[in-house]
């Protein structure tokens, strides 16, 4: 029995019309190459995916049965680039798994000439593709700044290929012209918006019941009044508008909020509250022209919470702040304990590196010593490449290793701690100084979200400051002081820079 391989077949509708990678072609090859090289096919995998991104559920599955049968030591496949065109799943492979990736087309000798070959490719083909989408989007966006639409013509349009862009559908713009109407001239509210769509008849290109998330994003579309915006071009069209300039304002006044036409910028406090009552989102509105008021989005009918005043608002989120400052007298004593863990660490780490180092040293006098006996002939050809492949795994495993607690002993634990526990001390007081647009952005460093019932906000904290508000609460801290009380260094630039 031969050398136990899966092959690993990838191939796109547009590939096998262009280059003949057809499945057929692929699998062929890789049986008629394993049958030659003394190779073993235990397992195949078939893939129409795109390899540009991870996330290939044949690959995965690839990976998993690999894992799970050890006798399994390479990939056979058609080209380097059939298993991936980004380095991610390429690495995880290669340097993970110590999976040998064999091309049945390149030819590439199995040594560390083959080894940097095979990683070159990889390189190349995640360079093409990438180079490829910057392309498509360069492409995309001249077309949009001409006026044309440059993808699949959103509902109620089609794609017409004399004019080269896009004209009214005559099933669904109709439908597209009533629900601005219908949405702009009358009192229903969007959620139920969602069932007035379904009851006539306007669905997804797929037949799907359109969302609240789908219908909000068409009625902000400004395509329906003749505008192309893709990315950050937006552009007079050369289609046809579905719908008067007046309609669509009107339905953008009605969606932000009474008064001029609002952005999401004008409610920075939006999307950081859910409602307690009913689990809806929390939104804002402008009353009177001028006052911003925050209320349920009652997307599962009436609810009991009540509108609450922006300035009020800003007054309930001042505790999630109040809640993650720590007493002075805890700081020192933390900082103190973290230290002595630090210093511990590093004593760890150090003792690692030395035995790495010793293993080091044995490995290169064995690597020596071998070459010397394949030289006298005491060690056969063969058998030295063999073992010359398991060492160089191992050094590089080893050099990792190195790189990774090396990496770990620079980082000073207790100064980021210091440096935490300052930035908390200050919040407090900064926040209620800070404009409301700063305040919304320490909230999203500080919690996920918010449950807001009536006028009292309960936050859920994002790690470390789940442990830090924690120990405020229960003033029970010495369970935790260790470094992962300290936010990320990002996090800690961003709060009220």
């Amino acid at each position: 029995m031969g050398r136990k391989v899966v092959a690993y077949v990838r191939v796109s509708t547009e590939e096998q019309a262009k280059h003949g990678y057809s499945i057929e072609v692929q699998e062929q090859v890789l049986r008629d190459y394993a049958k030659g090289h003394e190779l073993e096919i235990v397992e195949s995998f078939v893939e129409s995916e795109s390899a540009y991104k991870p996330g290939r559920p044949l690959f995965a599955q690839m990976v998993t049965y690999i894992e799970g049968h050890k006798p399994v030591t390479a990939v056979l496949c058609y080209k380097i680039d059939r298993i991936s065109r980004n380095m991610s799943d390429y690495s995880h492979l290669v340097e993970k798994m110590g999976v040998e990736i064999i091309s049945a087309t390149e030819q590439l000798p199995s040594n560390a000439t083959g080894r940097l070959m095979g990683d070159m490719q990889a390189a190349f083909s995640r360079y093409f593709s990438a180079q490829l989408s910057e392309r498509v989007k360069t492409t995309m966006a001249a077309k949009a700044r001409k006026g044309l639409y440059p993808s699949l013509a959103p509902l109620g349009y089609r794609n017409d290929n004399a004019t080269r862009t896009i004209i009214p559908d005559p099933q669904t713009a109709p439908l597209l012209r009533e629900l601005f109407a219908t949405y702009g001239n009358t009192d229903i509210a969007l959620a139920s918006l969602v069932a007035w769509a379904r009851e006539r008849g306007l669905m997804s290109r797929e037949g799907n019941a359109l969302r609240k998330s789908t219908l909000y994003k068409v009625l902000t579309n400004p395509i329906y009044v003749g505008v192309v915006r893709w990315g950050e071009v937006t552009a007079k069209g050369q289609h046809e508008p579905i719908i008067p300039q007046y309609l669509f304002d009107r339905v953008q006044e009605k969606l932000h909020g009474r008064g001029h036409i609002q952005g999401k910028h004008d409610f920075p406090f939006r999307g950081l509250l859910i409602c307690g009552y009913c689990g809806c989102q929390i939104t804002a509105s402008i009353i009177k022209g001028k006052y911003i008021y925050y209320h349920c989005t009652h997307g599962r009918g009436p609810c009991l919470q009540p509108y609450i005043r922006q300035e009020a608002l800003s007054g309930h989120l001042q505790s999630i702040v109040d809640n993650v400052r720590v007493p002075e007298g805890v700081v020192a004593k933390l900082l103190e304990e973290i230290r002595e863990g630090e210093a511990k660490r590093e004593e760890s780490i150090r003792a690692k590196l030395e035995q790495i180092k010793v293993e080091a040293t044995e490995l290169e006098r064995r690597r020596q010593r071998s070459y010397i006996d394949k030289l006298d002939g005491v060690l056969p050809e063969d058998r030295w490449r063999e073992l010359e492949s398991d060492w160089s795994k191992q050094a590089a495993h080893i050099e990792q290793d190195t790189q990774r607690l090396e990496g770990s002993l620079a980082r000073s634990g207790a100064d980021d701690a210091k440096e935490a526990f300052e930035l908390l001390e200050m919040a407090s007081e900064l926040f209620s100084e800070q404009p409301y647009e700063e305040q919304a952005k320490a909230m999203r460093i500080l919690v996920s979200n918010c449950t807001l019932t009536g006028e009292n906000v309960e936050p859920k904290y994002k790690k470390p400051f789940d442990l830090v508000a924690e120990g405020v609460r229960t003033a029970n801290w010495y369970a935790r002081e260790d470094s992962n009380l300290r936010p990320s260094r990002p996090e800690r630039d961003a709060l009220f820079r």
